[in-house]
């Protein structure tokens, strides 16, 4: 079954759902404790998701000209010396230098950039920067106030500093012209069948969660790619397997159009081991069986895919295990303010309305798996999915396709429920483990 997780601190972000995929800060800073007064221009990029990577622009006396490294990151809650968490503070952790401008032997030292929980506001703001190295740990102090950058911040003048003329965050924001819609093109429609299980008493909250977010992506995408928009909901006293059934048998997709199938609630694994996908549990009455009223996504994904459309997307935010196995789980997630950034028009039209025929099934636990979610993120799997989206819809890419999205759902949710911190029932604390599956066809 989903399983379901509540914040530690959920008063603090719950009013904050509709966010974008990115924050990006512009940091400046130098070291306080060691003889170097080099000034670091620091360009980091935090997914919503917790992934990320920054750019550090210096100067090296050596070579007489600026330098420009990238580096991956890694969030971790920080944990005092007895190893309690204390949630009020995260850092990202450097690794991987990789020199993009300069001395390609130069050896950097990775940074780890703090951020500290503000009560008040209920986000995490940039804190304090530090740099572990062999002789200790570097202090730095910022130059300033880190800044949030917003879309009207990313001039090109601002952005040359990091990025190669080259590179596809510099192409996106000032070389492609989005090539407008045909008029065969603005035809399309998106049908959007969004089922979830929101009168659950143990679920139904996140699963609210979930139909809310879902719907706003589609129908902000429909809005923003100039086509029309054909939903269907299935939730609360409307939740059954007939209604589920009754929508796919219905939907009738011209053959340029687009249809998308999401499910949030409880799931099981098929009795067939033959079927990898999950059964969908769309009982809505205690005294219903649940096997009877089920429905597998595979034959949902086949069902759908026989209509005919350009592009069909098919994924499930439901545990793939046994039908009776319910656990209840706490853990929370930072959250932090986003940067406004616009979509692309081409990454848009590249995933949603390429000329290649696509259909794409997905779930969020493999066979024997359960799937996790809290108060503020709902589903790990759809928050994740969803974040990734949003950040390939942005500027920092150019013509993503599905494969890199959805590999890198998978990691994403599997470190997320690797590292949340949780409880089952009264148990010690433990670790939850999901694999999300999908087929591209």
């Amino acid at each position: 079954m989903k399983s379901i997780l509540l914040m530690f601190f959920f008063g603090l972000v719950a009013g904050r759902t509709e966010l974008n995929a990115q924050s990006i800060f512009s940091i400046q800073y130098r070291f306080t404790n060691i003889q170097d007064t080099t000034l670091y221009n620091v360009f980091l990029v935090r997914n919503d998701d917790g992934t990320g990577f920054y750019r550090v622009r210096f100067f090296d006396p050596e070579t007489n000209d600026y330098m420009v490294v990238q580096l991956d990151m890694e969030e971790t809650v920080y944990r005092d010396k007895n190893g309690n968490y204390d949630e009020t503070k995260i850092f990202f952790k450097g690794s991987n230098p990789w020199v993009l401008y300069g001395d390609t032997t130069y050896h950097y030292y990775p940074e780890r950039f703090w951020f500290r929980l503000d009560a008040k506001t209920g986000w995490y703001e940039p804190w304090a920067v530090t740099s572990p190295d062999e002789k200790g740990t570097a202090q730095g102090k910022f130059v300033g106030r880190p800044e949030l950058l917003e879309q009207e911040d990313l001039t090109e003048d601002y952005v040359s500093q990091f990025f190669l003329e080259e590179e596809e965050f510099y192409q996106n924001l000032f070389k492609v012209k989005p090539r407008s819609l045909t008029a065969a093109e603005k035809q399309t429609r998106l049908h959007l069948i969004l089922v979830a299980n929101t009168e659950d008493e143990s679920i139904g909250a996140t699963c609210q969660l979930d139909r809310r977010r879902t719907m706003k992506t589609y129908k902000d995408l429909a809005e923003f790619l100039g086509i029309a928009f054909n939903p269907k909901e299935i939730y609360g006293s409307n939740y059954s397997k007939a209604a589920v059934q009754y929508a796919v048998q219905t939907l009738q997709p011209a053959a340029q159009d687009i249809v998308v199938f999401y499910y949030s609630g409880h799931g099981f694994s098929n009795p067939n081991p033959n079927f990898s996908f999950p059964d969908m549990a769309l009982s809505n009455k205690g005294f219903e069986d649940a096997r009877a009223n089920s429905w597998n996504m595979e034959e949902v994904y086949n069902a759908i895919r026989q209509k005919g459309a350009r592009f069909n997307l098919v994924y499930s935010d439901c545990c793939n295990n046994s039908v009776d196995d319910k656990p209840n789980l706490t853990c929370d997630v930072p959250k932090m303010r986003n940067s406004a950034l616009g979509w692309s028009l081409e990454n848009c039209k590249s995933l949603f309305m390429n000329k290649n025929r696509t259909s794409i099934l997905m779930t969020a636990a493999k066979r024997g798996e359960m799937s996790a979610g809290n108060g503020a993120s709902g589903g790990f799997f759809t928050h994740n999915f969803r974040s990734n989206l949003m950040s390939y819809f942005g500027p920092l890419h150019l013509y993503p396709n599905w494969k890199t999205i959805l590999e890198t759902t998978q990691s994403t949710t599997t470190e997320q429920s690797e590292n949340a911190r949780c409880s089952e029932r009264n148990e010690a604390l433990k670790t939850y483990k999901q694999h999300p599956v999908f087929r591209i066809q």
